[in-house]
């Protein structure tokens, strides 16, 4: 940690002083540039000067000139055709046209424009280039100042930064630790900040509650199973004992025999069913989706059950509007409906009357499954879509408690909403946010 620390440090220190190195330099070589151009447009305007002069009296007049100026800022020099020296102090010059850096005993830096006269001969225009370098130094001072300063800043910034890092590293590193070694009730340090960890840390806890919501559904579904199983089993146990216990007639032990069937395709049906929830909440029938009349499959299944609940003295009625598309799984719609009629039927005493619907919302479906029996306490709605959760606690009733989880799973599959609601009386199940194909809206 400590060494990991000490190169955060380093890289931050760097970065810092890489930063301050960069504008130091820019800031240098952009005032050096801008006193450069001044200055050379102030000695162009006095060679410009000079050449009207040697236009107007010639090479003479020209050199008459430079001496009575040679005592003010700019410095010159005059070279006749045939490289005789005629006036000015800069003697020691390029024959070239253009810009020279000269010297001399007095002047160590002289910025000089050199030019060709027309008949020959050489004009030579400079200014001291020392206030230039003045502040090139002044600069570079001033910089190096700073650097000081930078470095302590840099140094004071890099410890803090990664201290603060490495805490959070070194408490998340903590947390993760003590839930692999099986407290999953920890969950990562988040700060009041926010930052990227925080978000991140955010992101894992949720992640972390979703894992705990599953292990604890794990845990129950195991319970579940274990209680639910253990019943047929016993019967199917006892039964067969009982048969090889004392001779039986053939009569009797096909009796025995259709019974222990009857036990084990029970048990195979739980499991069945488990099996079925598991593949619907794996997400993998979502690649098969297509468009699906939903109109049709629920007309179809209030067609199918109608019967039934005539035999069981109830009244099913069915109120579906025409032609509603939806995209999804059409085994898996129809195997919804099914189920939440039946359940209905199932759950219901006779005279009761049971009303499917379906109606468009806007881009939305509302489909109702709603009755006016004895309903479920309010308690108890978000506990019977849980596996195995019976509201009869005997258990003597068919079934085995995985019809509403079923429909849960297939509308969570569609990125729908089921809710248990009371019907006053009685109860009113909603598939609510499954959406209606665009070109069929009305």
């Amino acid at each position: 940690m400590g060494l990991t620390r000490f190169k955060l440090a380093i890289i931050y220190i760097g970065l810092f002083l890489s930063s301050f190195v960069a504008i130091g330099t820019s800031v240098y070589l952009l005032t050096l540039h801008s006193l450069e151009q001044q200055l050379k447009v102030g000695i162009g305007v006095e060679a410009q000067r000079l050449l009207e002069e040697y236009e107007d009296d010639g090479l003479d007049g020209l050199a008459d000139e430079i001496r009575e100026d040679e005592n003010v800022a700019h410095l010159y020099g005059l070279q006749g055709a045939q490289g005789q020296w005629l006036a000015g102090r800069l003697r020691h010059f390029a024959p070239e046209a253009g810009w020279q850096m000269l010297s001399d005993a007095d002047t160590p830096l002289i910025y000089a424009q050199v030019i060709a006269l027309p008949q020959g001969g050489w004009l030579v225009v400079g200014q001291d280039g020392a206030a230039i370098q003045a502040t090139g130094r002044a600069i570079i001072q001033a910089f190096l100042s700073g650097m000081v300063l930078v470095l302590v800043l840099g140094v004071g910034g890099g410890v803090y930064l990664s201290r603060t890092f490495l805490q959070k590293i070194a408490a998340i590193t903590l947390a993760t630790e003590a839930i692999i070694a099986g407290d999953l009730k920890r969950r990562l340090p988040v700060a009041r900040h926010h930052d990227e960890l925080d978000k991140l840390a955010l992101l894992l806890n949720l992640m972390l509650d979703k894992i705990g919501l599953l292990l604890d559904n794990v845990q129950q579904v195991s319970n579940d199973i274990a209680h639910d199983l253990r019943t047929p089993i016993s019967r199917l146990q006892f039964g067969l004992a009982d048969a090889l216990a004392k001779p039986q007639t053939v009569s009797a032990y096909q009796d025995c025999i259709g019974r222990a069937l009857e036990e084990v395709e029970q048990v195979l049906a739980t499991f069945s069913a488990l099996l079925r929830i598991a593949q619907i909440e794996s997400g993998s029938r979502r690649s098969g989706f297509k468009p699906v009349n939903l109109s049709a499959v629920l007309k179809s299944v209030a067609e199918a059950l109608e019967p039934v609940a005539e035999e069981q003295g109830k009244c099913l009625v069915a109120d579906v509007a025409s032609d509603l598309m939806v995209i999804g799984d059409q085994e898996l719609l129809t195997q919804l409906a099914f189920n939440l009629v039946e359940n209905a039927l199932l759950h219901t005493p006779a005279q009761t009357r049971i009303s499917l619907s379906l109606q468009a919302q806007g881009s939305n479906l509302e489909w109702v499954v709603a009755d006016n029996g004895p309903g479920i306490p309010q308690a108890f709605r978000a506990k019977v879509m849980q596996r195995f959760y019976r509201l009869e606690q005997s258990r003597t009733t068919p079934g085995n408690g995985l019809g509403l989880s079923i429909a849960a799973a297939v509308v969570e599959l569609h990125e729908g909403r089921l809710q248990l609601l009371d019907n006053q009386p009685g109860l009113r199940v909603v598939v609510s946010g499954l959406q209606v194909l665009p070109t069929l809206v009305s």
